[in-house]
């Protein structure tokens, strides 16, 4: 039985000391390493990005050729976002939104999809930030239909117009995708006691959520009416809105000011799902490097498959003290996302081809950015045994991918938590300590690497990056 854990704000000092010369610039040396070039890092399935690159495009926007007041077209996939709605005065949260109108489906590639609703002119992301639309998830010929919303930090919440509360189980059937019309009203009401309700109405049948106080009160923004892409990869889908109406008043791309992003282009697109693109970068979204570029990150994906960049380190165990810290920033996610960083063992991790929630992972621990969709991400620590016994420890602070460096801390004491051993880490000014569960010292874990690792489980991205980073042990490539 694990025995009740206590969380602490306040680190003991010790725990801390990563007491390690800094390095010179180059990055060399037992100290911090800097990523001003590569540093000659493990990569195992970290670059899969064909050369070159598959295509992406949007071609959307008014559709006179369908008829008045028609707008759509073909709307792909893509973490580039691509939009086309009509400028709007700003709405938020505490006023009812009410939309209506009828959509048609002409064409629907496997993983595709696409929004219809409000939006802030500089929405981004999957799920999105201010924004409260339905959505259409193509599958190959067939339709099915969400309604979601997405407050100012990333808080979310949806629903779909089918029985029970999985497509894949429903026995509702999903739309064709055949070009009938569809008609639809979408509805956001705030209530007296500061929560609210998003109710979608399809073809007469109306489905309904409820939007808790906390969300509400995180607010969002609003300054446009029209279509967006779903920010993931994925394939193309051809849809037409037309008889819109917004809050009562008829809403026509015949009459403006309507504006479009992205929205007519092709581009040759590295974000493709599950094609992981990280290792070393010329880049400097961390802000590290005593202001110089280059820097360790990329587009990381939830995936069966294994895959990470990684240091080779001298052999660990869970009897040795290991220590890392440095510099942080996540810039985009999509939903059902999420990385490690740590210390892990490199033939585990490349002879696992299993999802991880049909077995564990084993020789781990590290910092894992993820969490359910309705929070966000947590930055937490995860411990995995040579047996994949472990836990994952069950919060710490949230990590929104809004492009902020941060500073971050782990350090690993095997003599803490009167031997069971203690994990302290840091996000900044926040502090937590984390006594491993009871009998893994016995279990026994090994590590030779250090870096980001990939999470096994079907899913979608992270864009992540690291600098300045102190390691002790060192790694090989920092004392050689």
């Amino acid at each position: 039985m694990i025995a009740p854990r206590r969380r602490f704000w306040v680190v003991p000092a010790v725990a801390l000391s990563l007491g390690c010369g800094v390095a010179p610039a180059g990055g060399q040396g037992a100290g911090v390493q800097r990523f001003e070039r590569d540093p000659g890092w493990i990569s195992f399935r970290s670059r899969l990005v064909p050369n070159p690159a598959p295509f992406t495009t949007q071609r959307f926007g008014p559709s006179p050729e369908r008829g008045p007041g028609v707008f759509g077209g073909v709307v792909q996939r893509s973490l580039r976002p691509a939009r086309f709605g009509r400028v709007i005065p700003t709405a938020n949260l505490d006023q009812r939104l009410e939309a209506e109108g009828t959509f048609r489906v002409v064409a629907a590639e496997g993983g595709s999809g696409l929004l219809v609703g409000w939006y802030r002119h500089d929405s981004a992301g999957w799920r999105t930030p201010n924004s409260l639309a339905f959505r259409l998830d193509g599958n190959g010929g067939k339709c099915w239909v969400f309604y979601e919303y997405g407050t100012r930090h990333w808080l979310t919440g949806g629903g779909g117009c089918f029985e029970g509360e999985r497509y894949q189980t429903t026995r509702t059937p999903p739309l064709v995708a055949d070009g009938k019309p569809h008609v639809w009203k979408l509805l956001y009401e705030p209530k007296p006691a500061g929560d609210a309700e998003i109710s979608f109405t399809l073809d007469g049948t109306r489905y309904a959520i409820p939007v808790p106080r906390e969300h509400r009160l995180d607010g969002a923004e609003f300054d446009r009416f029209g279509i967006f892409n779903q920010m993931t990869s994925g394939g193309s889908l051809e849809a037409y809105v037309s008889e819109l109406k917004v809050n009562g008043k008829v809403v026509s791309p015949d009459e403006g000011p309507w504006e479009g992003d992205g929205n007519n282009v092709r581009f040759e697109d590295r974000a493709r799902r599950p094609l992981h693109d990280f290792g070393f970068s010329p880049t400097g979204f961390a802000g590290g490097g005593g202001g110089s570029p280059g820097e360790i990150g990329g587009l990381v994906w939830r995936d069966e498959a294994p895959a990470y960049f990684a240091a080779a380190m001298p052999a660990l165990s869970l009897d040795q003290p290991m220590k890392a810290s440095g510099r942080l920033v996540f810039r985009a996610a999509g939903s059902d996302s999420g990385v490690a960083l740590g210390w892990f063992d490199s033939a585990t991790k490349e002879s696992k081809r299993s999802a991880d929630h049909e077995q564990p992972p084993r020789n781990l621990l590290a910092l894992v950015l993820e969490g359910p969709s309705r929070i966000g991400h947590y930055l937490r620590p995860i411990l995995r045994a040579t047996d994949g016994s472990g836990q994952l420890e069950d919060r710490g602070p949230i990590l929104r991918p809004d492009g902020q460096p941060h500073r971050w801390s782990m350090a690993y004491d095997p003599n803490g938590a009167a031997g069971r051993g203690l994990l302290v880490w840091s996000l900044d000014d926040a502090r937590f300590e984390w006594p491993l569960p009871e009998q893994a010292r016995t279990r026994g874990a090994r590590f030779d690497r250090f870096g980001w690792s990939n999470l096994q489980s079907g899913g979608t991205f992270v864009e992540v990056y690291l600098d300045d980073l102190l390691l002790e042990p060192p790694s090989r490539s920092m004392v050689r």
